[in-house]
């Protein structure tokens, strides 16, 4: 691949407003905002004052939506749903767990807050927290491996950490999870929009991301993406209409 060209470079900048005036550090929380976006955001408010209330044309949005989704991830329409929020996700996801035999939930201090808040609310309905603590800011398929136990239920593995940018060997830890009858949660935030996801090669059985970051858009939409064959196997206590 060829370098890019200080036009090239230039032409990019172009696209957002505030790098055509400063040096923009901050995409790993929020992305710079795209003149796209902006056109998309003024789409939307004439919308508002020309048809008041245009349900057919959202329901039809947040089809189209699940479909780039499910493209981004290699996944099918059908095992995406849309969220307001990867904790929302979260929460609908582990609704739907029963804490028997396997209660265990195994996960690591890289993780964002997010899920492990989320984790240790479950333990109100019978889930056992344990958290692998990173040496050097880096954790090894390894470290899961000693953890894994005959009642580990979910092994979570976060992508990119957003604490160092540190990147898991996902593959190798949903390998190693599996053979011990583990299911995999991979959230995927900080990647999506700057990595090729695979959710088909990595075999992983959920995974998050939503748009804040690198997919350029806005808070208020992320989705989760269920296996197919998992799907029929859940039922959410906590759910809605998409």
């Amino acid at each position: 691949m060829s370098p890019p060209t200080d036009i090239g470079v230039v032409c990019f900048l172009n696209h957002f407003e505030i790098l055509t005036k400063k040096v923009y550090l901050a995409a790993c929380s929020h992305s710079p905002l795209h003149r796209a976006m902006v056109e998309s955001l003024e789409e939307y408010r004439r919308d508002l004052e020309e048809y008041g209330n245009p349900w057919d044309l959202w329901v039809e949005k947040v089809g189209e939506a699940k479909e780039l989704f499910a493209r981004l991830i290699g996944a099918k329409r059908d095992e995406v749903a849309p969220s307001f929020s990867v904790s929302t996700a979260l929460d609908t996801l582990l609704s739907a767990f029963k804490y028997n035999s396997r209660n265990e939930l195994l996960t690591s201090d890289l993780e964002y807050p997010t899920t492990n808040f989320i984790l240790l609310a479950q333990q109100k309905r019978g889930a056992r927290v344990t958290t692998l603590r990173a040496e050097d800011y880096t954790i090894t398929p390894e470290d899961y491996t000693m953890r894994l136990t005959p009642k580990t239920r979910l092994v979570t593995a976060i992508h990119v950490s957003s604490i160092n940018g540190f990147k898991q060997e996902v593959e190798e830890i949903v390998r190693l999870s599996h053979a011990a009858g583990a299911e995999v949660y991979v959230d995927s935030y900080q990647a999506a929009g700057n990595m090729v996801i695979d959710v088909r090669k990595m075999d992983v059985d959920y995974l998050t991301s939503g748009t804040l970051k690198y997919l350029l858009g806005l808070p208020g939409l992320a989705f989760l993406y269920v296996r197919e064959d998992i799907i029929p196997t859940l039922e959410p206590e906590y759910t809605g209409w998409f």
